[in-house]
């Protein structure tokens, strides 16, 4: 069993692998307890990953890499990391005309906007805050396991349209995000200023041509636990098809308050070098966002998914997606 080759310490939302040392997962006994130990608590908590091998080497204990489909934030330091929170920083924004911070985003799951979301995600962070910067994530089996069987009905079949968000600011006070008003901080606010990259047109035009829209289901089973999710990303989220937009937008933000009640979502403060591998299809996740000037850095690894789980809305534009214009 798991328990006895492996020091498992189950948190109140996943579970802490303390005692593991730089190349146990390469063990095939050890690899395949810490993978049952994975689909069993969905969150996975490491400490001292002092390395880009060792991480690397920990992720693919999981499954097979892949790039992220973003290319902008792939890192340089290998091809198969993506930099959060590194590089150039971006513009900071006010939220609720009291909170200037950067790197804050809403509820999501990692590539729901293509229709093979990826398996899930190892998150390294290599630089933290003095304070806040925590990352949320949130359980969405336990979630739909405490649903209301009339709203489990409700969701068996149900799918809904996601779209990447070139424009985050639109989304303030949706369903999804834990502020009511969102803008860009002033030079007084912000001295140093940061590129706005999500209102570059060039980038904006590149996104709507390689993400057009997608559909996936509201409730997945998951394909190797068997579990049930709520399988939503609130950020990218258009409409549930077939339902007045009212209707729509009731549901999901009855679904997403449901999702992120306290006793669902763990919320991780960072130290250097931790590194948590979440389960994407059972979990979605949050960043909290840290002040200007206080230095947040990452590196990431993405699991492939090894099947779909959505489609495209318009089929005809899976070509349009793999070979945009230049």
């Amino acid at each position: 069993m798991a328990d006895s080759i492996l020091d498992i310490r189950p948190m109140p939302i996943g579970a802490e692998i303390p005692n593991l040392r730089p190349g146990d997962e390469r063990d095939p006994t050890i690899r395949s307890a810490l993978y049952d130990a994975w689909l069993e608590h969905g969150i996975l908590l490491f400490r001292n990953v002092e390395t880009v091998e060792q991480h690397l080497s920990l992720s693919e204990a999981f499954g097979e890499l892949e790039q992220h489909p973003f290319i902008a934030v792939r890192s340089k330091v290998h091809p198969m990391l993506m930099d959060v929170g590194g590089g150039d920083r971006r513009a900071a924004y006010v939220y609720d005309e009291k909170d200037i911070l950067v790197n804050r985003i809403g509820w999501h799951r990692d590539t729901a906007d293509t229709p093979a979301p990826c398996k899930g995600s190892m998150l390294r962070m290599i630089e933290v805050p003095s304070e806040a910067g925590e990352t949320l994530l949130a359980d969405t089996a336990k979630a739909y396991d405490d649903l209301p069987q009339a709203m489990k009905d409700r969701l068996d079949g149900l799918e809904y349209m996601a779209t990447h968000k070139t424009d985050l600011k639109k989304r303030a006070g949706r369903p999804g995000t834990f502020w009511k008003t969102m803008r860009q901080a002033t030079v007084e606010e912000d001295p140093e200023g940061g590129h706005v990259f999500d209102e570059d047109p060039k980038v904006i035009a590149d996104i709507l041509a390689r993400y057009p829209p997608v559909v996936h289901p509201a409730m997945l089973t998951h394909p190797e636990s068997g579990r049930k999710c709520i399988f939503l990303s609130p950020m990218y989220f258009d409409c549930f098809l077939g339902m007045p937009a009212a209707e729509s937008e009731q549901l999901l933000r009855y679904l997403a308050d449901h999702m992120t009640q306290p006793k669902y979502v763990y919320r991780h403060r960072w130290s250097v070098n931790d590194a948590i591998l979440w389960d994407n299809r059972r979990f979605m996740h949050a960043g909290a966002g840290n002040k200007i000037g206080d230095r947040r850095r990452g590196l990431r690894t993405t699991l492939a998914a090894p099947t779909r789980i959505g489609r495209y809305f318009d089929e005809g534009a899976q070509a349009q997606a793999l070979n945009p214009a230049n």
